[in-house]
């Protein structure tokens, strides 16, 4: 059991790991169990939705990733309408829905036919109402926390505020925020004829869980709600943009993402066993006892952009390749050494 309660800890998590890059993690056991874990969702925004699927290893067989990815499976998103909607196969473990928009009035449920025959379907889901972000704000503060090596240290922390308007949305809603960051950094070296921009890509709530439920506010406003939390450093020097998701979710999703929060934030270590058992919506058809790991989620979504550096703060911070420096630091010779850095501008970039 303890070895189970290891993996199924490791699994649940593995939906925060989106735009990052990691250590391979090897455990030293042994054991048979494999478990479907789901990555997936759509919203009532039109676009392209991935959905990942991936089975939890076989531990001292093959390699050890905790991971593998699941192909040649038959995915489709289906309706209690009886229309489907299929996924194509990007890659191996991640199928893609192209140009879909959810829509109110109906309940969407994913289909998903593994290789071995093995049927799972989430249970059928209506869209929320949705609520609209009104401001997003920013507040730079001196903090002093204990490190992992259990030192105590001192640093600026940038904290993102929003206040939300929920007056529109019957009953209150159940809100859940995602935060990703994009950052510009310019080349910056000694003789150099021609500086070069890059535009990186960062996660901010990585293991960092946002959620909120609207019927514990007085009134129909969310004021200055924190929605992430990131160092105070040189990305904010030039120019730093927050991509803001805020889903209206429901109360069985967010029960299921508070339960996920209260095992991330338990006080022990990684091999102690989680609090509870933590239980998704998809299932196996021809065995419910077969619980998936994950949850798939049909949500309301409004989205925002807000660009932020250090002359809005007035709270100077140096960028990285600024200035003399007696060593020319990674990257400011040539910014794509970063990791996921790009060229391109980016379409909605600000300068």
């Amino acid at each position: 059991m303890r070895k189970k309660n290891i993996l199924y800890l490791l699994a649940i998590a593995f939906p925060f790991l989106l735009w990052t890059c990691v250590d391979e993690i090897k455990l030293n056991v042994d054991t048979e169990q494999r478990t479907l874990v789901v990555d997936g969702f759509v919203t009532d925004s039109l676009g392209d939705f991935q959905l990942k699927l991936s089975q939890s290893a076989v531990i001292g067989i093959g390699n050890d990733n905790i991971l593998d990815p699941v192909s040649n499976a038959t995915v489709q998103l289906m309706d209690t309408d009886g229309s489907t909607y299929p996924y194509t196969a990007l890659e191996d473990g991640v199928y893609q829905l192209s140009n879909f928009k959810a829509l109110r009035g109906k309940s969407y449920f994913i289909d998903i036919v593994l290789p071995d025959g093995n049927h799972y379907q989430s249970t059928p889901a209506a869209l929320r109402s949705s609520s609209s972000i009104e401001d997003v704000t920013f507040e730079v503060s001196e903090e002093t926390f204990r490190n992992n090596a259990g030192e105590f240290v001192t640093e600026n922390l940038i904290k993102a505020k929003i206040t939300t308007d929920v007056s529109q949305a019957d009953p209150p809603p159940f809100l859940r925020w995602r935060v990703f960051g994009e950052y510009q950094i310019q080349e910056g070296y000694p003789g150099a004829l021609a500086l070069r921009r890059c535009y990186v890509k960062v996660n901010l709530d990585l293991n960092d869980i946002r959620l909120f439920d609207a019927s514990q506010i007085n009134g129909d406003v969310l004021y200055e709600q924190v929605i992430a939390e990131a160092t105070y450093d040189f990305r904010f020097g030039e120019q730093f943009c927050l991509h803001i998701s805020q889903f209206s979710i429901s109360e069985e999703e967010f029960t299921y993402w508070n339960n996920i929060k209260e095992v991330i934030d338990i006080d022990g270590g990684l091999f102690d066993p989680p609090p509870g058992t933590v239980v998704g919506n998809i299932r196996n058809v021809d065995n419910p006892n077969d619980v998936a790991v994950g949850y798939f989620s049909v949500a309301s979504i409004f989205f925002q952009r807000k660009f932020v550096n250090s002359d809005d703060l007035d709270f100077f911070i140096r960028p990285k390749c600024a200035g003399f420096q007696r060593f020319t630091p990674f990257g400011c010779r040539d910014c794509l050494e970063i990791n996921g850095a790009v060229r391109e501008r980016p379409y909605y970039w600000e300068f």
